[in-house]
Formats: C-alpha cells, structure tokens, sequence
C-alpha cells in the first residue's frame, strides 16, 4: 500500500467508526411515569407507562396504561372516565354510581397523595410522575387511599434499557 493513502483509508475509518455511534432508538429518549388505581379496598394495580414525548397528559398516561377503559371525550372538557379494568360504569351509562362512586384522579407528591385541581386532559405528566385513580365516594373515597408507593417502585431501575450500543472498528496494522 502507498504510504500517501495510508492517511486517508485511517479518515475513512475514523468516520465510518463515528457513523456507527447511533442509539438504539432512533427516536427520542424513552422517558417513563407511574400509574396507581384503586379499583376496590383489596385491588390496586400499578403500570410503568413509558413515552418519547418530554411531556404528556394525565389522559395520555391512561391511555398508555394498558388498562381496559370506559371513556367520553369531549373536545371542550377532555377526558372523562367512566370505567377502568372492569371497574366502574359503561359509557353508555356513565354516572351509573353516583353519588355513591365515581373514579377520583389523584397525583403523588412528595408530601403524599393528593386531589388533582385539573382533569386528566389538562394535567402535565412529566418523566418521573405518578398518578392515581380511585373508584370511591367522591371526597373520600370507600376504597380507601392509595398505596404509599413512589415512582421508584413502580418503574424499577432493572426495566430500563441501555439506550446506547457503541460499535468501534477493529483495525489492524
């Protein structure tokens, strides 16, 4: 080989080496949020919904969840639950338990659980989130508060991926 080329085959490598630095996902970084709903006194269920969006909806995280929904939307209002996994009412009948039960969104805050001042439509779910849902007594719910878990328990730091893969050139003199 001519030892003029020898600098330039090195660039090629040097680039095509760079070039094959890429994550895994194409798409943006993979963030998550947890989900906690009370269907009963004995029966929660938990998700790790994750998303590429920096940001999302408490409806959207619902949506995400998995679960079986029962929903109205309204352009004007948003989301308005009905049911959840079983639990709940129809669309058809939405209210079909109240006043005695309706479903009661709640998000975690450092302090604990609290009452959202918003509907699911207009909360802002960030990565690291946790929201609930009770079906109860509005105002304090029969089935009792939900658990005291974190985020943390809920989307464990096992479930993540690597996002990045490094594929270096072998080269060889």
């Amino acid at each position: 080989m001519k030892p003029s080329l020898l600098p330039l085959i090195l660039l090629l490598l040097t680039v095509l080496g760079a070039s094959l630095l890429v994550p895994v996902h194409a798409e943006a970084p993979r963030h998550q949020a947890g989900l906690v709903v009370r269907l009963n006194a004995a029966e929660v269920i938990t998700r790790c919904v994750s998303f590429h969006e920096a940001q999302i909806s408490g409806a959207t995280l619902l949506q995400r969840s998995g679960l079986e929904l029962e929903v109205l939307e309204s352009p004007g209002m948003g989301l308005f639950v009905c049911g959840i996994a079983g639990v709940g009412c129809a669309v058809s009948n939405c209210m079909c338990a109240y006043p005695e039960a309706t479903w009661g969104y709640w998000l975690r805050q450092e302090s604990g659980w609290r009452s959202s001042p918003v509907g699911a439509s207009g909360r802002t779910v960030r990565p690291g989130d946790v929201d609930g849902w009770v079906w109860g007594r509005p105002n304090g719910s029969s089935a009792g508060p939900l658990p005291d878990v974190s985020f943390g328990q809920i989307c464990a730091p096992e479930e993540a991926e690597a996002q990045w893969r490094v594929w270096l050139p072998l080269v060889r003199r």
